[in-house]
C-alpha cells in the first residue's frame, strides 16, 4: 500500500454510532493532539536568550555559588560570565561540554567555613538540590532515578580580595527552566535496519554562536547516540566529518559540505544520507533547500535535484501512515473500520464477531488483526474476506496487542514474559535485558518504525514506563537498554504511540483521577490533556485526533477542551497501533 506524509490536520468521519447503527456523529478535525506541518526545534532568533550577570563586589561564597550556577544558563562567548565566577586557573580549565546535569526546584547552598574574602581560610558551598535529569555530551537527555540529588562541594578562593570558585565540577548544571529557555530539541536522523524509513534520535542542544545548522548536521556526521546505535544504520561512511566546519544559509538554502568519502558510496546509500541531511535540517525553519557537496564537488544522488528541497525524500517520513488510513473499533461484538460515511465492519471474522475481541490492535498496512477475547486470551488473523480468526495465545491475562510497524503482534503475557506473534499464528518469547531484577512488565507498545518499545514495568506499588531499543539478531528480536521515559506519572492504564517521538498515555499522576497525557521523549516532559470520566483505552497516530473509550462504551476526542462523543464502541486504534 503507498504511503503519504503522516502530517495531516485531523481526519473527518461520519459514523452511525450505535449497536442499531442510527446515531450519525463525526470525529473531529481539530483538538489539543492533531499535528499540522511540524515547525521543529527553531531558530537562534526564536529563543529567550539568558542575560547572564557577572560577579558583583563583596559576594559571599554562597552567592558566587549561586551566581556562577545562573550564568552557565548563557553559552555566550563559551560561558564567558560564568567564567568570571571561577578562579583564573579553574576559569582556563573548565570543560562546560561534558554533559548536563538537570536540577528541579531550588539549590539549597550551606557555607562552610569563613565567609570573610579578607580571612584566608578555607572555604567551600556545599550545594543541593533534587536531580531531575542528566544531558549527555551527545545532547541525549535521561531522566534520573526517583529521589536521586544533586551534592557537589564547591572550594572556594580568594582573588583580589573577592571570593572565587577554585574547582567547579565538570561540564554544567542547570535548572529544568534553564534547559526549557537556553536548550532546543531537535531530531537527528538515522535510517532503520531496513533502510526503509528514518527513526529519530532526539537531542537537546544549546542555542549558540556555530548556528543550530551547523550543530545539527556535526551531530548527524558523529552518529548515532550509544543508547540508539544498536537499533538504527547511518548513510555516512565510517570517518565521515565535514569539509567545511560550518552549514551557511544563503536565501534559504543550507550548503553542507562533505569530506570526500561520501563521493565512494552507493546510491542506495547516497538516497539514505541525503534523507538523514533533508529530514534533519528541515526542522529549521529558514531553510527550504539543501545544497549537498563532498570535497567541493557537487554529490550527485539518483532521484533528485541539487540543491534537494525541503519536502524531498517523503518516502523516509517517520511518520508516515498508509494512504486513505483510518481509525478501528468494536461495535457492538464486531471489528468496524471508522470510514468517511458508515462504520464499515472489516473482513473476515473480526468483522463478524467470531469470536467477539477487545483490546485491538491493526497493522501498518492493515491486513492483519489481533485482539483479545473476555479472558484476554490471544486472537490473530487476516483482514480479509472468507478467513477465521487463531487462537494463538490460550493462556489468559494477556495486555494489549501491539503491531508497531510490523507484522509481528507483540503481547505481554500475565507474567511478564514479552512474546511477538508472526503472520502464521506461532508465539515466540522475546528476551528483555536490562530491567531491573524484581521489575515486571505489564504492557508494551511498539514504535511504528519497528526500532523501540514502550514497556509499561511495576516494582511495589509504582508503575513506570521506559523505552527500550529493539535490536534485530539472527536468533531473531531482543529489547534491550530500557531507559525512563518521564517521572512523574505513577500508574499507567494505556500507552501509544502519536508519532515518531511522542507518546499518548492514560494514567495517573500520584492520587489524582487518571487522565490522558501527552509525553515528549526529547525532553523528557509530560501534558495532561484530561479526559473523560471512566476512560479505559486511547488511540493515537501521527496526524490523527486522539481518541479515549469509556466503560459506558462511548468514543471520545478531544475537541477546544472538551471531549466529544464520536461513536459507541470500544478498543479504539490506529493501524500501527
Amino acid at each position: 500500500m503507498g504511503k503519504r506524509r503522516g502530517f495531516r490536520a485531523g481526519l473527518v468521519v461520519t459514523l452511525v454510532a450505535s449497536l442499531a447503527l442510527s446515531a450519525c456523529i463525526q470525529i473531529p478535525t481539530s483538538g489539543p493532539v492533531v499535528e499540522g506541518e511540524r515547525i521543529e526545534g527553531g531558530s537562534a532568533e526564536q529563543v529567550i536568550r539568558v542575560i547572564a550577570r557577572p560577579p558583583q563586589a563583596n559576594m559571599t561564597p554562597a552567592e558566587i555559588v549561586s551566581g556562577f550556577v545562573s550564568a552557565s544558563a548563557s553559552v555566550e562567548g563559551d560561558y564567558a560570565v560564568a567564567r568570571q565566577y571561577l578562579a583564573p586557573e579553574a576559569a582556563a580549565r573548565w570543560d562546560p561540554t561534558t554533559g548536563t546535569t538537570v536540577y528541579d526546584g531550588t539549590l539549597t547552598l550551606n557555607t562552610e567555613g569563613r565567609t570573610d574574602a579578607s580571612i584566608a581560610a578555607d572555604t567551600s558551598v556545599l550545594l543541593s538540590a533534587a536531580e531531575a535529569g542528566r544531558i549527555s555530551a551527545q545532547g541525549r537527555y535521561q531522566v534520573s532515578p526517583a529521589a536521586r540529588t544533586v551534592d557537589i562541594r564547591f572550594p572556594l578562593t580568594t582573588v583580589d580580595g573577592q571570593w572565587r570558585i577554585a574547582s567547579p565540577p565538570t561540564g554544567l548544571l542547570l535548572s529544568r527552566a534553564d534547559i526549557d529557555r537556553a536548550y532546543r530539541s531537535y531530531n537527528i536522523y538515522f535510517p532503520d535496519p531496513s533502510f526503509s524509513t528514518l527513526v529519530p534520535d532526539p537531542r537537546l542542544l544549546p542555542v549558540s554562536d556555530p548556528g543550530v545548522a551547523t550543530l545539527l548536521v556535526q551531530a548527524l556526521v558523529q552518529g548515532p547516540t550509544d543508547w540508539l546505535a544498536p537499533a538504527v544504520r547511518t548513510g555516512f561512511p565510517d570517518g565521515s566529518s565535514l569539509a567545511v566546519e560550518s552549514v551557511p544559509i544563503v536565501d534559504g538554502v543550507a550548503r553542507v559540505d562533505l569530506d570526500p568519502l561520501a563521493r565512494l558510496t552507493d546510491d542506495a546509500t547516497r538516497r539514505a544520507m541525503s534523507a538523514q541531511i533533508m529530514w534533519t535540517l528541515r526542522q529549521v525553519p529558514s531553510i527550504q533547500a539543501v545544497d549537498i557537496a563532498a570535497g567541493g564537488q557537487t554529490l550527485n544522488v539518483p532521484g533528485v535535484t541539487n540543491p534537494q528541497p525541503r519536502d524531498s525524500w517523503p518516502t523516509f517520513d517517520p511518520n508516515a501512515m498508509p494512504t486513505g488510513s483510518t481509525a478501528y473499533a468494536v461495535v457492538g461484538t464486531r471489528v468496524a473500520a471508522l470510514t468517511q460515511a458508515f462504520p464499515s465492519f472489516v473482513p473476515g471474522a473480526a468483522g463478524t464477531g467470531d469470536p467477539p475481541l477487545q483490546g485491538i490492535a491493526v497493522s501498518l498496512r492493515e491486513d492483519l488483526i489481533a485482539g483479545l477475547d473476555e479472558q484476554s486470551r490471544l486472537w490473530a488473523g487476516p483482514l480479509s474476506a472468507g478467513t477465521t480468526l487463531r487462537e494463538v495465545i490460550s493462556t489468559p491475562g494477556q495486555s494489549r496487542p501491539s503491531f508497531g510497524g510490523t507484522d509481528l503482534a507483540w503481547v505481554v503475557s500475565s507474567d511478564g514474559q514479552i512474546r511477538k506473534v508472526d503472520t502464521q499464528g506461532i508465539a515466540t518469547d522475546v528476551p528483555l535485558e536490562g530491567l531491573a531484577t524484581r521489575a515486571v512488565v505489564e504492557s508494551i507498545a511498539v514504535s511504528r518504525d519497528g526500532t523501540r518499545a514502550a514497556l509499561v514495568t511495576r516494582r511495589g506499588p509504582r508503575a513506570i514506563l521506559f523505552i527500550g531499543i529493539i535490536i534485530q539478531r539472527e536468533s531473531g528480536p531482543i529489547i534491550t537498554s530500557p531507559v525512563r521515559a518521564e517521572a512523574r506519572l505513577s500508574d499507567f492504564i494505556d500507552v501509544v504511540w502519536a508519532s515518531d517521538d511522542r507518546l499518548i498515555a492514560l494514567a495517573a499522576e500520584g492520587a489524582a483521577p487518571a487522565q490522558v497525557f501527552e509525553i515528549d521523549l526529547a525532553k523528557a516532559t509530560v501534558r495532561g490533556l484530561g479526559a473523560p470520566e471512566g476512560a479505559v483505552r486511547t488511540a493515537a497516530a501521527p496526524g490523527f485526533p486522539v481518541l479515549v473509550s469509556t466503560r459506558d462504551g462511548r468514543i471520545l476526542s478531544p475537541v477546544a477542551g472538551r471531549w466529544d462523543q464520536v461513536t459507541i464502541g470500544a478498543s479504539p486504534t490506529y493501524p500501527g497501533g
